[in-house]
């Protein structure tokens, strides 16, 4: 079978596949209404899902200081719905229980998770050549928030024995919108703009499934885990600007001075 022919087929499984995943409906799409025209990813774009490895740190900084934080949420609790995977039996069937909207997620004592905390004035950096990873489970993208370096691989893994698209939807850099309609599939991408601001990656076949990214002229950021803390490892010494952004809650910023081999410990608080 030739390459074109291999292509064809898969392109033609995938819009078989699109149908069925919605029980013959059109599965709701619950984020932006651009271009969502699915592209195959290219022979070269797809790779054995086996050994996909995470982003690596920053190279080794001479006297390096790190920065950790917490991150907490004032206000009335906020009630997240469950997702409504129950029109692609897949995705309905890989969880036991009712999965909460990741929009807000919030600890016992208010802890605020996905926050995305980088510094906005950094020193240039090497590139990072370790390739970053986002993966779909579950009918859902890990992580939920992350950054990428200009120029650093992008791992997007279908873990799924069900078809999904990426449809990243980035201003400064080009979007995309590819279909992965086989379990093990790896497309890889890059960004070559800075994009600070991060953007929103969907799936136009479950509607439900969003994440988001900001691409970075460096590898200096963290996010909040679901104990609100973060990490930003590796940092020359000097005075920076931290920016904190949640998708929901929005952005704050806070200055910062760290000296050679110290631990900084800063806390941001959002308001509801």
């Amino acid at each position: 079978m030739t390459l074109r022919k291999f292509v064809s087929m898969i392109a033609g499984l995938a819009l078989i596949a699109a149908v069925a995943c919605g029980g013959g409906k059109e599965v709701p799409d619950y984020g932006d209404d651009e271009d969502d025209v699915i592209e195959q990813p290219a022979a070269g774009d797809t790779a054995a899902a086996a050994g996909t490895p995470a982003a690596a740190a920053p190279a080794a900084v001479a006297n390096a200081a790190t920065v950790t934080g917490l991150v907490k949420f004032e206000g009335a609790p906020v009630q997240m719905g469950s997702l409504q995977m129950g029109a692609d039996p897949f995705c309905a069937s890989t969880h036991q229980q009712p999965v909460k909207d990741e929009e807000v997620v919030l600890g016992p004592g208010g802890e605020l998770a996905n926050v995305l905390v980088y510094v906005k004035n950094a020193p240039a950096a090497p590139p990072n050549s370790t390739p970053a990873l986002l993966d779909q489970k579950g009918c859902q993208y890990f992580p939920h928030v992350t950054a990428v370096q200009v120029g650093q691989p992008l791992n997007i893994k279908n873990s799924d024995n069900t078809l999904h698209n990426v449809h990243a939807m980035p201003e400064t850099n080009r979007q995309f919108n590819e279909g992965q309609p086989v379990q093990g599939m790896v497309s890889t991408k890059k960004f070559d703009k800075v994009e600070m601001k991060p953007f929103r990656i969907k799936c136009d076949v479950h509607g439900w499934m969003k994440s988001y990214m900001a691409v970075l002229p460096h590898s200096w950021h963290g996010v909040s885990q679901a104990n609100g803390n973060f990490t930003i490892a590796n940092l020359p010494p000097g005075n920076y600007t931290l920016v904190a952004w949640h998708e929901k809650f929005g952005t704050q910023e806070q200055q910062v001075q760290v000296g050679p081999n110290e631990q900084k410990q800063v806390s941001f608080t959002f308001k509801g």
